[in-house]
């Protein structure tokens, strides 16, 4: 009867372990998809300021002569939809990010679900 305790309290030592490396794996996941947003929301950022500054040096260049306007007005625009571009997958990896912990809570209710005493009629 000690060894059948010894080995079920091993047993369930085991299997929180696994969970615990789980919920390890799934902290660090977290922790490199925030880094990657604050990355993504750098540059969006950055390219928005430039895309500003461009646009102010576009409406100052408009009241003197011409043809500058042709390329300040083509590098405000590819730095405005380099921004929109970059804000749309800021937004998409915001939104569209996978719940916390996800499998560490599935993994749990499943042993939970194990460790429940099965019903007679089952």
């Amino acid at each position: 009867m000690l060894e059948s305790l010894r080995s079920s309290l091993a047993l369930l030592l085991d299997a929180g372990a696994t969970r615990i490396e789980l919920a390890a794996t799934e902290f660090e996941e977290e922790r490199l998809r925030l880094i990657g947003l604050l990355f993504s929301t750098l540059a969006t950022l950055m390219l928005l300021g430039i895309t500003v500054m461009l646009l102010a040096t576009f409406v100052i260049v408009l009241l003197w002569d011409s043809h500058r306007l042709l390329a300040i007005g083509a590098i405000t625009v590819t730095s405005a939809l380099a921004t929109l571009v970059s804000a749309k997958r800021w937004h998409e990896r915001l939104v569209n990010r996978p719940a916390f912990m996800a499998a560490t809570v599935a993994e749990l209710q499943r042993d939970a679900d194990l460790l429940r005493p099965q019903s007679a009629n089952e």
